[in-house]
Formats: C-alpha cells, structure tokens, sequence
C-alpha cells in the first residue's frame, strides 16, 4: 500500500514542533558548554540559540515551497559575509570593530548552521539519523574535556543527549510514515510521542538503577578533564594584552602561565621602618548570587558602592579622575591612610584599572625614553587603604615575623563593634544566602568550624584554619589544583563537591567557599578579583612584579569602623610565589608633575626659547581647573624635551595652532599651594612669567573644521549582542507572519490589478486570476481540468454561480481576439463582485480562513497546469 503523507501545513507544523524545538533546546545545552571554553562566545548562549533557532525554522519554511537547496545556501553565505566585513570596517574603534564583527560572525555562522538543519530536516530522508550521531559525538567530547564530580552530574551531562537522539530518530520517522490523511493526525503523533517518552524514562531510570554502582566507579576513576592552564581569570585580546575577565560569572584560576604582565611600585611601608607592605590589587568584586543560574556576579546596584573604575586609557595624559564618594561608601575611617602606586603595563591591558583597595584617583603618566621598549603605558593610582590591609596579612605564611603581624591585626580588629547599628540594607545584601534546603549542609559546616570563635575575625581565623588543617594521616585535608574541571566559576554543586568530597580546588573554589560560610554566618562579605602581590626583590624595595599567574580571587570582609579588609583562605600555591624568572630592573620613575597644561600654542619664540600656550585645562597639584575663557600662558622651554608621536622633535618643528601639553617638575611650581576655591583664571595668573616648563607633548595638528571635531559625540553607538538577538527575533516572525499572509496579500494584488483594469481590456483577465485564485484557497482546487471543464463540472454545480458564462466571454477575448461589446463589457464589469458574494455564501468562513493562511496551498495554485491546455475542450 502506497504511503499517504500528512497535509503539508500539518507536517510543517509537526516538523517545527516536535523536531526543531527539540533540537534547538538541545542546541543550547551544547552552546552553554560551549560558552565556558570560548571567550569570544562571551557567555551568551541563550542568544546564540536564537540564532540557531531562527536559522532552522526559516529554512523549513522556506524548502516547503520546494526552492533548490545549494544556489539558495551559496546566496545566504554570500549575503551574511557581507555583512560581517562591513561591520568588520565600520566599528568605532579598534576594539569595538573587532568585538562587533565577531558577534555577528558568531550569530551568522550559529544562523547559517540552522539553516542547513532545517533543510536536513524537510528534504533528507535519514536527517535525523545523521544529527543524532553527530550531537551524541559533541556531547561527548564536551563530557571528556568536564570534570565529571559526581553520578548525577554525569547523568544530567549524558542522558539529555542520549534520549534525544533516541528521540529524534523515532519523531521524524513517525511524521514521514504517517498514512491517515484524516485530521487524526495531532493526536496520533501526540500519543505516540507521549507513549515515547514513558517508555524512555522508564528504560533509562532502571538502566541507572541497576549500573548505579558501576556508573560511580566509573566516575570515580576518570572524573577531571580540566585541561593545564585553561582556569584563567585573563583573556588575551588581538593585540596580545591581557585583560582580567569581566564576565557574569568568575573564571577559575590561572594556569601556570608566567607571562610579566605589569610592574607596580607601591609607597607603603610599615611605619617607622623601611621594610615594604606590599597589598593586594583589587579589579573588581563578585557581590550576588544568581539562584537560578548557580553563579555569581557583578552588581552595580549595590548598597555603598565602593569601586572605582576608570579606564585610563581613555583619559589624556597627566590628566586626573577621582571620585571621593568611594571613600565615604568604603564606611571604614578608622586605621586608614593614602597610599600612591605607580603602575607599569607590558602585556596588561590599557584600559585595567588596579589599586589597593579602596581606589579613588588615577593619573596616567610618561613612560621614561629609556623603558619604553619594554614599558607601553603607566599611570599613576591612589588608595584610601587601612592600614591592616597586607599581603602579610592575607596569605597563609609559616614566617613566623608575618604571623606576628597577623596577631596585630587580628587583636585589633576582635575589638571592633559587631553588626547590630550596621544598616540593615547593607546587611540584608552583603549577608545573602540561597533559601534552598541544600546550602543548609553549608552553614552546618561553617557552625561547627567556628563554634568556639566569639568575634567575627576569630570566625574568619577559624575557617582559613579549617583549610589548613590535616586529615587523620596527617595529610592536607584541602590542596590547591589548577586542574579541578572545567575552566568556570564552581557552581553551588561543584563548591559542595569541593568542600565535602574532593576538596582540591584553586582561588575561586576556596573564595567561594569562604563567601558561602561567612554569610552563612552573618558576617558581610564579597569576593573580589584582582593579583595577589608578593614581594620578592631584595634589593628593589617597594617594587613589585606581575606573572600572569598571580591574577587571583579571595575574599573581602567588612567589619564596622573599619571597612572592607582583605583575607586569603587559598591553602598555599607556592608556584605563584616564586618567579619565573628574577625580577629585572624597574623603570625610572619620572618625578612628579605639578602642572600639567593642556591648550593651544599661540606663538613661539625659538631665540628666546620661549612658548606661548592658550591654556584651556590645567591639572595643579593633583587638581583639575577649567580655564574660561582659556588663558594666555608664557612658558620657559630652555630646559624642554619637546616630543610628537613618541619623537622627540626641536622647538622650532613646533607651529602655532597646535594642540599640546606643557608639563612642569619645577620646585618653583612645587612650592606653590593651591588657594581655597581659586578658579582657573586666578590660578594662571599666579604662575610665574614665564612658567618653567620640563616636557611637552605635541599633538598633531586638528585641521578639521568644528562641525567635524564634534563627531565623535555625535557617533552612533556599536549595536550590541542583545540588539542584534532581538532584531534577527522580529525579522524571523516577520518573515513568518509575511509568509502566512501571502495568501491574502495575492488575492488583494489580483483584486486592485482587477480594479484598476478597463473592462475593453485586461479586465477579463483579472477577474478570472481572482476568481480561480479565491476558489482554490477556498478549498474548490482546478487541479489538472481546464478552465472550462473547471467551471463546468465543478464551480457551478456545486455552488450555483453562472461561472460558465463569464468563462465563454472571457475564452472569446483570450483566444479568439474578439473586441467585447457593450454588453460583455457591462457583464464583465460587474461579474466578480456578484461572483465572489455567492462563493462567500457557499462556503462557510472557517475553511476559506483556514485556505487562506496556507502558504503552501498558494504555492501550488502558481504550479498548477497554466491555462487550457485544449482549446477545443474549453470552447465545449
């Protein structure tokens, strides 16, 4: 017996429903994984299957009407890499360019490879064979490269693919065999499928059940697959500069790699003494848990935000940012001063911002001529910090002089309030724990860790001493590992397989855990993310080299009257302490400029050697002015090193109109105090005539008119991820509701050409398209009859119109090329209205709605035998 297949709206339907949904869910567990290994897939996956999804149901769409797959697939490549290389060439920056274009790669490729599955899907007769076997394999080379913690993690890795691809196979064969053309189709699938999956479950529930011993062994013996050096807080840009990740979720540690990043000198030495307190650096902080997604984030909505975040390249040279209120949100005045860094980037990026904690000044300055080999930028940073910060202090240290120091602290900070009159938004946000039955083994543990501990700190102490302590054998009970799985923020499942079964973790984990005990606790607390600092030069006091394996993560606590402390409960990684290298010889650090002027040279003087700058913006002392209107300044260059682009150029290559900026060292200027609430007018008239000027730093001449140098206010904004995910989302349903309007959207183009025609002349014609058009989307297809036999046999008996005698009128124009008479014309003009109202009456509502949302029942009207075929046959 010969196979009936469905209606094809029915299988396309079923198609969209039951195989590429599934698929697309499918799609984004593999993308999620995905997105853990690739940096440049930026933790996006949700948006990524839309694209994916988009793709499929599209191109299912689109081979329903039979178009040819190859020259149709070459087309939308061609068209998607046009559009990756003008987004390539038009990002406003370097960076934004690179990002941009590499988004829409992403979601072109992502589109692309929807594509080719739909199609498999509409027009492959064993496509589902081929895509089970090929996203069984993905599958498992993600699970060999994931740290497999336990049973159920391997089960919820495995058995989601596994029951698709059982799934997948059974569906599309179930659609392709269907044999009932009746409308029993939805319900013979649906209890198929339902049928389907009981029997799945079943299946795989009791295979699990009886191998559950086995699975554990199993587990047990190859768990891991985290592969060296992939547990990194860094990504590395096109340029080869390093940047701390700043994603939703933390990444794991560094893996061994010992690239010098950075060199820092930092002016903090413990009082009276000569012996350097080196201090963490801090990037940024982890504040919230997700619930829903198990990982933690970024906030900027917190309660007494106290982060600074500039980017100091994008702030021109010599010129300052500050930002005092983080010192009124660190909530901590007690044991505090300023601290200086100076901040040397090699392979760091640009843009990174590091400073103890808390940061609030930046400055880049002036790499001296003789590093800048080595040295691409600096910039000169200021802490609010307490003085019980130190890297002394913060990590697990057997020297027995640091542990003293840690008593210092620790005696003080155990007499410090406790939480009571903290305020209770503070304490609600910085204290918060997931509500689910499963972290209460946490606070379990953090309970007996510190039972005997009365103060905060003593909690604090309790549980790094906990991570230090031995088992029964006198091991370790906890060690560090770069390699404890996959390269990712250990969600609440991994961190309780770390506390409680593996216990080998690196920074995250231990931060993590801590954070977990400490709110558990009621004790506030945040993660935070930056490079542990470790002192390793004898003879360079106060200079501090960075390998790409000290970015790090520990732990920051707050305690009343003085403010956010750091502390380290990562058990020892001696490998990060040691360099690889000795550290070599720090850049000469320039002297500190005390004035900075930025302005227009208005004339030049190269015998006197003296040069006239229309100044608009002074930095004084670490102060910004606005000079309005700008000021007419005389400066001393005798002594001036003159530089343009990094050249050093003479006095006399200097031409008025060119921007620059005049720099001064001057003891004459040093010596000069800022007056309370002075302008900058008042200030330029203060310096002496003329000012003793040490640099300038010449710009290259703006001749661009001022419409022009407002430009890049004016540009528009890079699109986004999101922007592009939710503008591919509305073309594809307006491509879909397009698709299931066409039907009308024909009728209505043939009803106005109908309209619009003279009844001497093409009006014959247009009705008849109508007409046959409206009747074959009204469910009275012509099939293979000829337009006569068509009105003879099947239109009008059945409804009772008088469509033979409009066909005999209309054959006699076509054919014989007769002129109309009066009475044709009149009988033609007004034919269709009369006609249409009498099919409308004939058949009721529902089936001409249902015929007119068929986009497929449309196509075959345009396929269908063109005309008649037997001239004699219609002239019958």
């Amino acid at each position: 017996m010969n196979i009936q297949r469905a209606t094809p709206i029915n299988e396309l339907l079923a198609r969209i429903i039951f195989l590429l949904i599934p698929t697309a869910v499918v799609g984004y567990y593999l993308l999620d994984y995905a997105n853990a290994y690739y940096a440049i897939l930026r933790n996006q996956a949700w948006q990524q299957t839309l694209y994916l999804t988009a793709g499929m149901v599209a191109s299912a769409i689109f081979y329903a009407f039979r178009f040819r797959f190859l020259p149709t697939f070459i087309l939308l490549v061609f068209v998607l890499y046009l559009g990756y290389e003008g987004l390539d060439r038009s990002g406003s920056g370097e960076f934004d360019a690179f990002f941009i274009a590499r988004a829409f790669q992403v979601s072109a490729i992502l589109f692309s490879l929807g594509w080719l599955i739909g199609w498999g899907f509409m027009r492959v007769r064993y496509w589902s064979v081929l895509l089970a076997a090929l996203l069984l394999s993905g599958c498992i080379l993600v699970i060999s490269r994931m740290k497999t913690d336990s049973v159920d993690e391997l089960l919820r890795a495995f058995a989601p693919a596994a029951l698709y691809a059982v799934y997948i196979i059974f569906t599309a064969e179930q659609i392709y065999n269907y044999k009932d053309k009746s409308q029993k189709f939805w319900w013979f699938l649906s209890r198929r499928l339902t049928l389907f999956g009981l029997l799945a479950v079943l299946l795989l529930g009791s295979v699990i059940y009886a191998m559950q011993e086995e699975i554990k062994e199993t587990v047990a013996n190859h768990g891991g697959g985290g592969k060296e050096g992939e547990n990194s807080m860094l990504k590395e840009d096109k340029n080869g500069h390093f940047d701390l990740k700043d994603y939703s979720r933390l990444s794991g540690s560094l893996g061994r790699n010992n690239e010098l990043l950075f060199c820092a000198y930092i002016d903090n030495y413990f009082e009276g003494t000569d012996v350097p307190n080196p201090l963490y650096l801090t990037a940024f902080h982890y504040t919230k848990f997700d619930t829903l997604t198990e990982t933690f984030e970024r906030d900027s909505l917190i309660p007494k935000n106290d982060l600074f975040e500039p980017d100091p390249a994008a702030i021109p040279l010599f010129n300052t940012r500050a930002d005092s209120s983080v010192i009124a949100n660190s909530m901590g005045p007690n044991l505090r001063k300023t601290i200086e860094i100076q901040v040397y980037t090699r392979k760091l990026s640009p843009h990174t911002y590091l400073a103890p904690s808390t940061g609030y000044f930046v400055q880049p300055i002036t790499v001296e001529k003789d590093f800048r080999d080595e040295f691409k930028t600096a910039f000169r940073a200021k802490s609010y910090a307490s003085e019980l910060n130190s890297a002394y202090f913060v990590y697990n240290a057997d020297d027995p002089q640091i542990q003293m120091f840690q008593q210092q602290r620790f005696e003080i900070l155990r007499r410090a309030k406790g939480y009571e009159h903290t305020d209770s938004a503070f304490m609600a946000y910085y204290t918060e724990m997931p509500d689910d039955a499963k972290f209460n083994v946490i606070s379990t543990l953090a309970d007996s860790i510190t039972r005997d501990a009365k103060t905060a700190v003593d909690k604090v102490i309790a549980i790094r001493d906990y991570f230090l302590s031995k088992d029964e054998n006198g091991n370790p009970l906890y060690r560090y590992t770069d390699n404890p799985g996959i390269p990712d923020i250990p969600s609440a499942s991994k961190l309780m397989y770390f506390l409680f079964e593996n216990r080998q973790g690196y920074c995250a984990y231990y931060a993590g855990a801590t954070l977990f005990m400490l709110r558990s606790l009621g004790i506030p607390s945040r993660i935070t993310v930056g490079f542990l600092t470790v002192d390793r030069s004898n003879k360079n006091k106060g200079w501090y080299w960075y390998y790409a394996d000290q970015a790090h993560a520990w732990v920051q606590v707050y305690f009343p009257g003085f403010g956010w402390l750091d502390f380290d409960t990562t058990v020892g990684n001696d490998d990060a302490r040691e360099s690889p290298q000795p550290d070599q010889t720090p850049p000469m650090q320039p002297p500190k400029a005390w004035l900075a002027a930025e302005g227009i040279v208005a004339s030049i003087d190269t015998g006197k050697k003296l040069l006239t700058m229309n100044v608009r913006r002074m930095v004084f002392h670490d102060k910004e002015y606005e000079v309005k209107p700008p000021a007419a300044i005389s400066m001393d260059v005798h002594i001036a090193a003159i530089r343009k682009d990094s050249i050093e150029i003479p006095l006399s290559e200097v031409q008025k109109g060119d921007d620059a900026t005049a720099v001064s060292y001057a003891d004459a200027i040093r010596k000069m105090k800022p007056a309370p609430n002075e302008t900058g007018v008042a200030l330029s008239k203060r310096l002496p005539e003329p000012a003793p000027i040490d640099e300038v730093y010449v710009k290259q001449k703006d001749l661009a008119p001022q419409e022009q140098k407002a430009a890049p206010e004016e540009k528009e904004q890079p699109v986004t991820l999101k922007q592009m995910a939710i503008v591919t989302l509305w073309i594809a349903l307006a491509a879909l509701l397009l698709t299931f309007l066409a039907p009308m959207l024909v009728y209505r183009y043939f009803l106005l050409r109908h309209n619009l025609a003279k009844p001497a002349g093409q009006k014959a014609y247009w009705a008849y398209r109508t007409a046959t058009f409206y009747l074959h989307q009204s469910g009275m297809p012509r099939g293979h009859l000829t337009p006569m036999r068509y009105a003879l046999t099947v239109v009008d008996p059945t409804l009772g119109t008088s469509f033979v005698p409009f066909m005999n009128i209309y054959l006699k124009q076509k054919y014989a090329g007769q002129a109309l008479n009066k009475n044709e014309e009149t009988y033609i003009g007004g034919f269709l209205s009369a006609f249409l109202k009498s099919v409308r009456n004939k058949i009721p509502l529902k089936k001409r709605l249902t015929g007119f949302l068929s986009p497929l029942r449309a196509w075959n009207y345009f396929v269908q035998p063109e005309g008649a075929s037997n001239t004699e046959n219609d002239k019958d």
